[in-house]
C-alpha cells in the first residue's frame, strides 16, 4: 500500500509558547501565541474549501490583534496587556480587540478538541467527523444561532479522514508523537485563556 503523506505535519508546526510565569503573573508572548495561531489556521484551510469561512474568521481575528500589537510592540508584548492596557479604575472596555480574542480562542478551542479526540480515539477510526462534531458542540455551539448552526451541521461531513489529515498507518507514527507533544503547550494556552476570560467577565454568551 502506498503511503499517504499527511496534510498536517504537526512536528513542523511551532508549538504555541510556554507561559510566562515572572512575579507570580502568568503571561503569553503576543508574537509566539499569534504565529502558533497562524499556522493552526493555515492546517485548518488544508481541511478543503468548504473552511473557508472558519479560515477567514480566524485570520481576520489576527489582523485585529497584530493591528492593535503593532501599535506599540513594548507595551503589548504580552497577550493579555492587548486587552489590560487600557482598563480604566474597575472597567474594562469590551472592544473589538477583546471580542476578537474571545471568538478566537473559541475557534482554537474546538480545533484543540478535535485533534485531542482524534488522538484519543482507542478505535483509530479513519472516520473523525463526529470527533469534530462534539468538539463544535464543547466550543462554538453555545455562541451559535440557528443559521450558524446549520451551516456547521454541513461543514462536519467534509472534514477529511484520520488518514488523509495524518497519514497511513505504516508512517504516521512520528506524526502522531509531534501532535501528542504539540498539544501539550496547545491546551495550555487554551486553558490559561479561559481562566483570564473569566477572571475579567470577558465571556459574553450572545450568539452569532
Amino acid at each position: 500500500m502506498a503511503q499517504i503523506e499527511p496534510k498536517i505535519n504537526f512536528y513542523k508546526l511551532k508549538r504555541f509558547p510556554e507561559i510566562n510565569s515572572e512575579n507570580g503573573n502568568s503571561q503569553i508572548d503576543t508574537t509566539a501565541f499569534l504565529e502558533s495561531t497562524s499556522q493552526v489556521i493555515d492546517s485548518i484551510e488544508s481541511f478543503g474549501r468548504l473552511f473557508t469561512p472558519i479560515v477567514t474568521d480566524m485570520r481576520g481575528n489576527v489582523k485585529r490583534l497584530h493591528a492593535k500589537y503593532k501599535e506599540n510592540e513594548q507595551t503589548f508584548h504580552y497577550l493579555e496587556d492587548l486587552i489590560l492596557h487600557d482598563k480604566d479604575g474597575n472597567e474594562i472596555t469590551f472592544d473589538t480587540v477583546t471580542e476578537g480574542l474571545l471568538w478566537l480562542k473559541r475557534a482554537l478551542e474546538m480545533i484543540e478538541i478535535f485533534f485531542r479526540n482524534m488522538l484519543d480515539d482507542p478505535s483509530g477510526s479513519d472516520i473523525v467527523k463526529h470527533h469534530l462534531k462534539n468538539a463544535y458542540e464543547a466550543a462554538l455551539l453555545p455562541y451559535h444561532g440557528y443559521l450558524a448552526q446549520k451551516g456547521f451541521h454541513l461543514l462536519h461531513h467534509y472534514i477529511p479522514s484520520r488518514t488523509t489529515l495524518l497519514g497511513s498507518a505504516e508512517s504516521n507514527h512520528q506524526n502522531i508523537e509531534a501532535l501528542k507533544n504539540y498539544l501539550i503547550t496547545f491546551k495550555a494556552n487554551i486553558e490559561y485563556l479561559n481562566r483570564f476570560i473569566e477572571d475579567h467577565d470577558f465571556n459574553k454568551t450572545y450568539k452569532v
